[in-house]
């Protein structure tokens, strides 16, 4: 087993010593960018190319921005996890390099579609292996779902490629839906550990926030029930399971709650991240009785997502250079406002009024950029500086 107890006297620059700092800033890059980009294909028909760039904005977020937020946390988690080192130094660049080699999809020749595919699906299978061998080399088998949603997600991927190439006819919207569940699944499952831990730990509490073991084995096997039903079928079954996800996560999220949330932003931002993950459900439900704009219950879950994984971040960026965790920048509460603005603006407004959908769209997506580049000023000094505490990572 390997020391990760290291000093800072390794060569290895501090960029490159821990997966949450290349991953947590190729996260916020990719957030800003691909967002300004998204912005621009929405309001001007300025790209031409074989890609329908309502797919690319969805491919970014789920398999760059997202999964660049997961393999960055779980390459640091499995460290605390295991005792073993994970990648770091060059082969941590190389994996970088992979991922920003696969940002290109929509400037791709259609006779150069192929290798991009394998670029693409390499990085997720690359990441799955340097994640993955520590747990098994520990036998640490109670993180063996983690494992088995990498790898859904790594064959959500490539259905998305055979669709892109042709090979399977619905492979672009089942590799998309069933990647995008799969990390709503994820995150659901590492929330149930992390949140009320963090509540406890951040305000002090002699005592362990409430769960129901009754609650995650419903969680759980209603969700393994709604991905497939959702991605592959979208009935009324569907609808009917998201009605019981509604009520199981909200029951557990009340248990978690507690008045003192609000004067710590690392805690409310988790707290309401989890909060629009439900709304998700909720807009799923609704929709079924009444007319509503399409892909809010979509949208609904994405800025959840986006709002849980900034929160993370900032989280473990603090904790991992060796800063107090219950000191953060007092800037994280305007990013994270920022990003509950945009929530308002890109769901809550259309949802009532279409007349001005084109600009509520456009001051949502001004918002997740401005949260993002936030995140990016606040951070990205930490990640190229040594632990604090003199250790390695």
């Amino acid at each position: 087993m390997l020391n990760i107890e290291q000093n800072n006297s390794e060569k290895t620059t501090a960029f490159l010593r821990s997966g949450f700092r290349v991953f947590f800033m190729a996260a916020g890059l990719t957030a800003i960018v691909s967002m300004l980009l998204w912005s621009i294909f929405f309001h001007t028909s300025l790209l031409n190319s074989q890609i329908n760039t309502n797919i690319w904005h969805a491919h970014e977020m789920i398999f760059a921005y997202a999964m660049a937020v997961i393999v960055g946390f779980l390459l640091t988690a499995v460290q605390n996890w295991t005792g073993m080192k994970t990648i770091s130094g060059k082969p941590l660049l190389a994996l970088f390099l992979l991922w920003a080699a696969a940002r290109f999809l929509p400037f791709v020749a259609s006779e150069y579609l192929l290798i991009q595919a394998l670029i693409d699906t390499s990085f997720l299978l690359l990441s799955l292996i340097a994640i993955s061998y520590p747990l098994f080399k520990t036998q640490q088998w109670q993180h063996a779902g983690i494992v088995a949603k990498l790898l859904l997600m790594l064959l959500a991927h490539a259905l998305f490629y055979l669709g892109l190439l042709g090979i399977i006819e619905e492979g672009i919207i089942w590799g998309l839906y069933l990647a995008f569940y799969l990390i709503v699944s994820l995150i659901f499952m590492m929330t149930r550990r992390l949140i009320p831990f963090f509540v406890e730990k951040g305000l002090g509490l002699d005592y362990e926030l409430k769960n129901s073991k009754f609650l995650d084995i419903s969680s759980l096997i209603l969700m393994v029930l709604y991905i497939p039903f959702e991605v592959f079928s979208n009935s009324i079954i569907s609808t009917i399971i998201a009605a019981f996800l509604l009520i199981v996560h909200s029951i557990r999220l009340s248990f978690w709650y507690h008045h003192k949330i609000w004067t710590k932003p690392l805690l409310w931002g988790l707290y309401l991240a989890y909060g629009l993950l439900i709304l998700g459900f909720g807009f799923k439900v609704l929709a079924h009785f009444i007319q509503l704009p399409a892909h809010l219950d979509i949208h609904s879950f994405g800025i959840g997502i986006g709002l849980i994984t900034i929160s993370m971040m900032s989280r473990v960026s603090l904790g991992h250079t060796g800063h107090s965790v219950f000191k953060p920048p007092a800037q994280l509460g305007i990013i994270f406002a920022l990003l509950l603005l945009s929530f308002v603006f890109r769901v809550i407004f259309p949802a009532f009024d279409m007349l001005y959908y084109s600009q509520w769209i456009l001051i949502a997506q001004m918002l997740w950029i401005a949260a993002f580049i936030g995140f990016l000023l606040t951070y990205t000094p930490l990640f190229f500086k040594p632990r604090i505490d003199g250790k390695f990572g």
